[in-house]
Parts: structure tokens; sequence; C-alpha cells
């Protein structure tokens, strides 16, 4: 069997060279340098928030960063790609050095399998301009996964393009927590697509997060086994041998995020509307009307304007986190399952955030801002008004955002007291006349309010980037 598999892997793998020897490809790489100074107890939020931790939250910082990607070809049958960032960062606090990128990709026909940590948007919020999806943003490094996905939307035979699929599985590795190590993820999704060229698209899709596995002080071990796998996989019980809490409810700690899409093509406008819940409930068990928690989620509205340069895009979001599935728990022996406390957990210290950053949508606010020193999400009740637009004036490209937030802190009732927040930021980028294939990027940003505090920057940056083809 071994020598089967062997010649198997030679196979592809010589299939992949002479693909990659019939039609030309590249390498892109960058080096990039900014300077986030200013004035506040933190940098200003929207000028860290969404990049993948690349960025120190203290003011004043310095950071640089190279990378290195091949992309797959999507015309190819069997193609690979890679990538790699290196990042480091300095500020009065701290100073880092971190892989802020590293992976191998392989793609045969419309299947790609990665080893790694790469960045991926999840969800159906608009990639570039959203405040981030409920379950997936851009706002924590990647943690390294083994993953399995379609390459993107795939047309189901016989149905002319109409009818189209895509999903992806993949297995994780959280960093090491406080009285809790070796956690794991388990990640998986599945979307539909109807309309194909018609210019009114409806796509509804479902992601299923879990973490399980672990070594904790307080509550044990979980087995890593092929049976408590399937319970993770199906959002089963603990069996007998599990802790009280993984038998009370599913077994790990799981969160669930339907995604509802509306596509509208116009002539001279792109316009998308979506929707995405969360739960911390029965996985795909309660969808739709009946999800206790239908009042919490992102409602979101996209506009693409092609043919006008000086605005040719924005996003408008909303964003609830406030019902909980309602404000009891449990009252007087009867267990009403509210106060879900959204991406936070007994069992996992850190809850749903990687490296001191939160995983899903970032006002649900990151560990790393914590002033008690907990690494714990201790700001999940939040309601957001959001909006960010971009475009091209001349040579100079900018983008724009305004955000305003009510933080009620950790499952709290919403009559008590928010701290509010206002949150803003202008970057602007051109293309530097007296070096070849460098940008240079001037922006300003900025806080106001009681969560955050007042907060000012500048921000000035340099990038450098080309291709080698081969």
């Amino acid at each position: 069997m071994q020598i089967k598999y062997y010649y198997t892997l030679i196979l592809i793998l010589t299939s992949v060279l002479l693909q990659a020897q019939g039609q030309p490809d590249s390498i892109s790489y960058s080096i990039n340098t900014r300077f986030n100074g200013g004035q506040g107890t933190y940098a200003p939020f929207l000028s860290t928030t969404n990049q993948y931790d690349r960025f120190d939250i203290s003011p004043n910082s310095l950071a640089l960063w190279g990378t290195m990607h091949k992309e797959v070809q999507k015309l190819k049958t069997f193609d690979y790609g890679f990538g790699v960032e290196l990042d480091g960062n300095i500020s009065r606090t701290r100073s880092r050095f971190f892989p802020g990128e590293l992976y191998a990709q392989g793609k045969m026909y419309f299947l790609n399998v990665y080893a790694g940590s790469k960045r991926q948007v999840f969800g159906n919020q608009d990639e570039e301009l959203s405040s981030g999806g409920m379950l997936w943003s851009q706002n924590s490094r990647p943690m390294p996964k083994l993953a399995i996905e379609s390459n993107g939307y795939i047309a189901v035979p016989y149905t002319k393009g109409y009818l189209e699929v895509k999903g992806g599985l993949s297995h994780g590795w959280f960093e090491n927590q406080k009285n809790l190590e070796k956690l794991l993820l388990h990640h998986k999704y599945a979307y539909v697509r109807l309309g194909g060229s018609f210019p009114v698209n409806l796509s509804y899709g479902v992601q299923h997060v879990a973490q399980w596995g672990g070594q904790s002080d307080v509550y044990g071990t979980m087995p890593v086994n092929w049976e408590n796998y399937l319970r993770i996989f199906t959002g089963s019980n603990g069996s007998s041998t599990a802790n009280w809490s993984d038998r009370e409810n599913a077994l790990g700690n799981h969160i669930i995020s339907q995604n509802l899409g509306l596509d509208l093509k116009f002539k001279i406008a792109l316009v998308s509307l979506y929707w995405q819940s969360i739960a911390e409930d029965s996985p795909v068990v309660k969808l739709i009307t009946n999800t206790p928690t239908i009042e919490d989620g992102l409602w979101g509205m996209s506009v693409k304007l092609p043919k006008f340069r000086p605005f040719n895009h924005f996003v408008f979001e909303y964003l609830c986190t406030t019902d909980q599935n309602g404000p009891w728990h449990d009252l007087d022996g009867v267990i009403y399952g509210g106060q879900d406390g959204y991406y936070s957990n007994s069992i996992t210290p850190n809850g749903w955030s990687y490296r001191g950053m939160t995983i899903g949508n970032p006002w649900l606010t990151s560990p790393k801002y914590n002033k008690d020193g907990s690494t714990s999400i201790i700001n999940n009740t939040v309601r957001l008004y959001y909006f960010s637009g971009k475009g091209n004036i001349k040579s100079v490209n900018y983008r724009l955002i305004l955000a305003y937030s009510e933080n009620f802190g950790h499952t709290a009732p919403i009559y008590n007291s928010s701290q509010k927040q206002l949150s803003w930021q202008l970057e602007t980028s051109t293309a530097a006349k007296f070096i070849k294939n460098t940008q240079i990027s001037l922006g300003i940003s900025g806080d106001r309010g009681t969560m955050y505090g007042n907060n000012l920057a500048i921000i000035l940056g340099v990038s450098y980037s080309g291709f080698w083809k081969y």
C-alpha cells in the first residue's frame, strides 16, 4: 500500500510540474513599512483592527513586513501555490517578530488543499470593506490548519450554471492557553447559490466552528479520537466519561452562523445584501426563523460602481449582539439557555480568539484590550453602525471608515449603561514617481469615546512590490 501511494504522489507532482512548464507563472513579493505615530491610550482602533494582528495596539509603533506568494491559476487542472509573510513591529511597550502567513497549497480539478497558516475570508460579507463576519474576520493571525475545500462556487451538473455549491472542511490548532493546552479547531461550511447569469442571485450557507480536545487543568482531558470527532462534527453531547458541561451541552465549544445573501446586477452597479446570524446552541438544528438568537447578527449592503472611479465601492453594516438568547441562562431551577456569552466559554479561557485577537467580528473586543490581564472576550454585547467607502481621485486612492459602537460589556442586559465609541479613519495611497513599483501611503485615524478612549494618529507607509516570472 505504501508503494502504491508513493507512485500516486509522484504522478500528481509530475502533472503539476508539466502544467507549470506549459504555462507561464509568477511569484509576487513585497517589502513594506508603516509608522503609526500619535497620542492616546491605544493606537486608534481602526488603524490596527482587521489587519491580521500585523500592527501593535500601542501608540507610536513601527512595523516592517515582507511577503512572497505564488497563487494557483484557475485555468489549470493541477497547480500549486504557497505564501510566506514575516512580520516585525516595535512599540514603546514591546517588540514582536512572527510569521504572519506560512502555507502550501495544491489544486486538483475543483478542489484545493491547504497546509499551514493561510489568510482567508469566510462568509458572505464584503471581502474588502466589511467590519468583519460573525465567525471569521481579518482581525487575528491565521492559525495553522489542514484544509480541503472547493475552488469557490462549482456549477452543479446539468443545471447550466444556475445552481452552484461550495464547501470546505478543516482541522486546526490553537496556541496553548492558561490552564489549557493542545486545543483543536473544527471548521466546516456549505453554501448553495441560485441564479447563475440572471441579474438576481440568491445564496444560503452555514458556517460551523468548534473548539475541542485539549488538556485542561480544571476540567481534565478531552480525548482526541474518532468517536469524539464524530460528536464534534454532528454537535452531539459528550459521552458518560466527559465532564459535566460537555455531557449537558454539545461536546466542545460550538458556534454556528447562517449566511443569507442577495446579489443584484445592474448596468451601472453591483449590489449585495447580506445577513449573518450567530448561535451557540444546537448546531444546524434550528434554522432561519426558529433560531433563538434571530435578533442578533450582521446586516450589510455592499455597492460597487465600476464606472464611477471617484467613489466606486462602499458598504453599510449594522451589527447587534444584545439579545444573546435572552437575559437568563437559568432561573428558579429552569434552564432557559440565555446569556450565551458570544465568543466566550468557561472551559476555553481565551474564547473565540487567537493570540489575543478576536477571530470573529473585532467589535467584540479582543482580549489584548483587557486592562485586568484576563485572556477572555469581556465585551461581547455590542451594537455597531458602520460605513466604509473607497475610490480614486486622479492618481490617489483613498478609503474612508466611520464606525459608531455601543458597548455593554459581557452578556449584559441592554438596559445597562454602555460605553460609546466613535472611530474614523481616512487612508490614501499613490505611486511614488521617483522609485518604480513603490507606493506611498498617508492616513489619519482617531477615536473618541469611553470604550477605547480618545486617540489620534498619523499613519505613514511605504511599500515596494514586484513579480518574478518563470
